[in-house]
């Protein structure tokens, strides 16, 4: 029998719409440069490169209209993680992407707090990363 705990390593809030890997190089380049930013403000233990790791992210927009594929949002994420949250893509071993449109109700069990405080704080575009 597989038991998966699960424990949240790190977390944290992306503000802005993400960008597809099917964009532009330098809006990726830019979105990754803030992506890497949020994180490193809340990483002081990076996962070391035995250790596995499963990524979900939490996309809240006002409608996604005209926005990227959630599958296409999820490659830019990871590659701005690795060297700040995880050494390599192949210590990850499962991705879980949502989106949710703010305009209709949200609903969460056993989630932190957090995942909403920018969309309390008047944010209405952006990423919610869990590392476990």
């Amino acid at each position: 029998m597989t038991v998966i705990i699960r424990q949240i390593r790190h977390s944290f809030a992306v503000i802005g719409t993400p960008v597809s890997s099917q964009g532009s190089s330098e809006s990726k380049r830019k979105y990754q440069k803030t992506v890497t930013e949020a994180a490193s403000k809340n990483v002081v233990n990076p996962v070391k490169g035995n250790e596995r790791i499963r990524i979900e992210i939490d996309w809240f927009s006002e409608g996604f209209q005209n926005k990227p594929d959630v599958d296409n949002m999820v490659k830019p994420v990871q590659d701005a993680l690795k060297g700040i949250l995880f050494v390599d893509d192949d210590q990850v071993v499962s991705v879980e992407a949502r989106k949710h449109d703010i305009r209709s109700a949200i609903h969460f069990t056993d989630e932190p707090l957090c995942v909403i405080e920018p969309l309390m704080s008047g944010h209405k575009e952006y990423i919610f990363v869990r590392i476990y």
